[in-house]
């Protein structure tokens, strides 16, 4: 009996300690700084459905992250590959987005864009600039295997529906060589 009382007022009060910290949102998990953010390891959790059409959001794996002060990524476009051929490409006025500050459970949104109705089954955010400088201060030159990262991930876009595509990025050290690249996370990457 003891046990079912503290257990239910330590519900009460995480309850009452959550109603506190809220203000008044959209419903978008956002981290402090304002960039919505996920829960758990594995899935990104996104429940902003403002605007219908693709909310493309960008976030970073932890992988060599930790090596960096920043990883500014500046992405110019983004693409998606019709099943049935051809592309739909969308201009994103040249985001910037710092990997540092989107590390783990964390994703920011770049753009939402309205591709026709129908089957994906590629996505590719064309890079046109990265600036990086490690912790030490040093700035480095982060290589990509291409201007464009790009990924196979299938997911459909239907009418008047909100589709939340996560693009998760990654910078991996090449050995003891002292070199960095960026690549696309396939597992950590998509609509669910």
């Amino acid at each position: 009996m003891r046990t079912k009382a503290l257990t239910a007022l330590a519900l009460a009060g995480m309850l009452v300690l959550a109603g506190c910290s809220g203000g008044v949102g959209d419903g978008t998990p956002t981290t402090g700084d304002g960039t919505p953010t996920t829960s758990g390891t594995s899935s990104v959790v996104i429940t902003d459905a403002a605007e219908s059409g693709v909310n493309f959001y960008v976030s970073d794996q932890e992988n060599a992250i930790g090596d960096f002060d920043h990883l500014n990524v500046t992405i110019a476009e983004i693409g998606f590959q019709r099943a049935e051929g051809g592309w739909s490409e969308h201009a994103v006025e040249k985001r910037t987005v710092d990997l540092t500050r989107l590390q783990g459970a964390n994703a920011t949104r770049l753009t939402t864009v309205q591709p026709e109705n129908g089957t994906y089954t590629k996505v590719f955010a064309d890079v046109s600039d990265v600036n990086a400088t490690l912790t030490t201060g040093e700035q480095v030159r982060v290589k990509l295997p291409s201007e464009k990262l790009q990924l196979n991930s299938e997911f459909t876009v239907g009418a008047n529906a909100s589709t939340n595509f996560v693009f998760d990025i990654a910078v991996h050290k090449a050995g003891n060589s002292g070199k960095y690249i960026l690549r696309p996370v396939v597992s950590q990457s998509g609509t669910d």
